[in-house]
């Protein structure tokens, strides 16, 4: 079996994800739904391929670990970021297709305001977060592509490993692979304070220390993005505080509330024909309000901020569901099921007439 025959039908058929199973057909993940195509994977093939991808360093980690994450281009020059892992029929691999270059920003569904936003901020953290494969690094890259393309600053990119490949464009973009450049998260994190950046992009929000050292970022008057695995905006805040002790949550209070410039969350939603999916999103954007209810401890009180605003810089994730409804690029029955607060859903189309 050819690998990059494998790749070239990912390609022409839109797949974002490849597993690779010993004893089982491959699978592919085309649009959100997992699909079996060709044969069982003959005994020894991924330990094969691997041998081939890795360089010793790797390899040693992989026995070592038994798993490892990487990038590899394909012969065809596709970038895929892959996890290669054993378990109990020995050894898998995870592909993900990466494309060569980040979208236009404004191709990705999101209102005019936030591009606006995202361009004109200097300082602050900025957090993109949902569930896996739901185009979070996408965004991200997008956004970073659209800075580098308009402005001349210095952009310190730390990720494992790294996904897409940003130009400079005006300025200096400077990209680290953690455990090829830089040992961790935290130790780059901590680096980049004496190597002059003006934008920093953390590849994901693993654990204490780097949420720490991401708000001391913010705080030093930089422009922070990152991700975490979480759903909307009150998630969000919750698991940042809920990774410190309660002595060390009214500081961690106060460097949200001044430094917390936006949070995305994100979900790709499948089309009613099933040929593809279309972005539902959730848009937190830091005022006084936000800003207070986070100082005070009452972050249960945000929605109720986010569904009164009258700036239209706030957007539900129930009613991004419901527009997508009403444009007729989702189904009823759909919305109701990727729904996180049902009954906001329920209310909201009563309130627009959706029988």
């Amino acid at each position: 079996m050819d690998f990059d025959k494998i790749i070239e039908y990912a390609l022409q058929n839109q797949i974002s994800d490849i597993h690779m199973v010993t004893g089982k057909p491959i699978f592919m993940r085309q649009n959100g739904k997992m699909q079996s195509v060709g044969q069982p994977l003959a005994q020894g093939f991924n330990e094969k391929l691997i041998a081939g991808i890795l360089n010793e360093t790797q390899k040693q980690g992989l026995e070592k670990k038994r798993h490892i994450d990487f990038m590899h281009a394909s012969g065809n020059g596709t970038r895929l970021r892959g996890n290669a892992f054993y378990t109990n029929t020995g050894l898998s691999i995870c592909f993900r297709l990466i494309m060569s270059t980040p979208p236009n920003f404004a191709d990705l569904g999101f209102p005019q305001f936030v591009g606006e936003e995202l361009l004109r901020a200097r300082q602050g953290l900025v957090l993109v977060v949902g569930p896996t494969g739901q185009g979070k690094s996408t965004t991200i890259a997008s956004v970073l592509k659209a800075r580098a393309d308009n402005f001349s600053e210095h952009m310190l990119m730390i990720e494992d490993p790294i996904e897409y490949i940003i130009d400079s464009g005006k300025g200096i973009v400077q990209q680290r692979e953690v455990g090829r450049d830089v040992e961790n998260y935290t130790e780059g994190i901590m680096g980049s304070l004496r190597e002059d950046p003006d934008v920093l992009m953390i590849g994901e929000i693993r654990d204490k220390p780097t949420i720490q050292a991401i708000l001391t970022l913010a705080e030093t008057g930089h422009l922070v993005f990152s991700t975490l695995h979480t759903n909307g905006a009150v998630q969000t805040i919750n698991r940042i505080l809920d990774s410190f002790t309660v002595e060390e949550r009214p500081q961690i209070r106060a460097q949200l509330a001044t430094n917390l410039s936006m949070i995305i969350s994100q979900r790709l939603i499948p089309k009613p024909d099933g040929n593809g999916r279309v972005l539902a999103f959730e848009i937190l954007t830091m005022n006084y309000a936000v800003a207070n209810y986070i100082r005070q401890d009452k972050v249960f009180q945000i929605p109720n901020v986010m569904q009164t605003d009258s700036s239209g810089h706030m957007i539900l994730f129930e009613q991004s569901l419901v527009a997508l409804v009403m444009s007729n690029r989702i189904s009823k029955e759909t919305a109701i099921e990727y729904a996180t607060d049902k009954n906001q859903l329920q209310a909201l189309f009563e309130l627009n007439n959706i029988d």
